[in-house]
């Protein structure tokens, strides 16, 4: 089985690859967990990917290959989404962009919704659900990839979720430092360190006047997907 874990950047892929990696942990499994940084990394993994192994491959923009390889039933797509004025306002932090070129990367990224929807058998996974409803959203993740976690299991599982959002800070106390996430039961791998969940960040980070553009800018994402002005 194939996890493709992709969507919006910066809308909750790392917590969902930690998610995927615990679940299948909890079921003994060993798995490969790749992350493709750009279109050619990703293009290189789906076309030499084994659709019997277990992988979990988590990446950002759609390319065709991608979507190709996701009509196969051994893929299970997970897309993300995030409120695009939080999108534009992480990638200015986390990719230190300009506010221009965070729009530009938001607007292009939003251009493949229609694709990624029309994924056969896609679990559409809203940013704000990983803090408001974690334990359901896990149990759905699990469910989706044949695995009746146990209601404990679930708790568990959010519970090191919690832990892995506050241990980058509290270890390292930077956000750019990597820490090793457990693939099976003897091999590691490193991966970046989970950024804390936050909703409405854009109120904060965002001057008043990029505030009133990326509102004014964004007005029928917001709308579409039921964000507050």
């Amino acid at each position: 089985m194939i996890i493709f874990n992709f969507g919006i950047p910066k809308s909750g892929t790392d917590w969902s690859q930690a998610v995927f990696q615990k679940i299948w942990q909890h079921q003994s499994f060993e798995f490969r967990s790749e992350k493709a940084n750009s279109v050619q990394e990703l293009n290189q993994l789906v076309g030499t990917m084994d659709l019997n192994e277990r992988l979990i491959l988590q990446f950002d923009l759609l390319t065709e290959e991608a979507i190709a390889a996701a009509q196969d039933d051994a893929v299970r797509p997970f897309y993300h989404y995030r409120d695009p004025r939080d999108v534009v306002c992480a990638e200015m932090e986390l990719q230190a962009m300009s506010f221009a070129d965070a729009v530009d990367q938001t607007v292009a990224a939003y251009q493949e919704i229609h694709h990624a929807l029309c994924l056969p058998g896609i679990m559409v996974i809203p940013y704000e659900h990983l803090l408001k409803n974690a334990e359901g959203l896990i149990f759905q993740m699990a469910t989706k990839l044949g695995v009746l976690l146990k209601l404990d299991e679930v708790e568990a599982i959010a519970q090191e979720m919690n832990i892995l959002l506050t241990a980058p800070a509290a270890v390292s106390g930077t956000a750019g430092t990597t820490q090793a996430v457990r693939i099976d039961g003897e091999h590691t791998a490193d991966s970046d360190p989970i950024q804390p969940l936050m909703i409405g960040k854009w109120r904060d980070r965002l001057s008043q006047s990029e505030q009133a553009m990326v509102t004014r800018f964004f007005k029928p994402l917001v709308t579409q997907f039921g964000y507050g002005e």
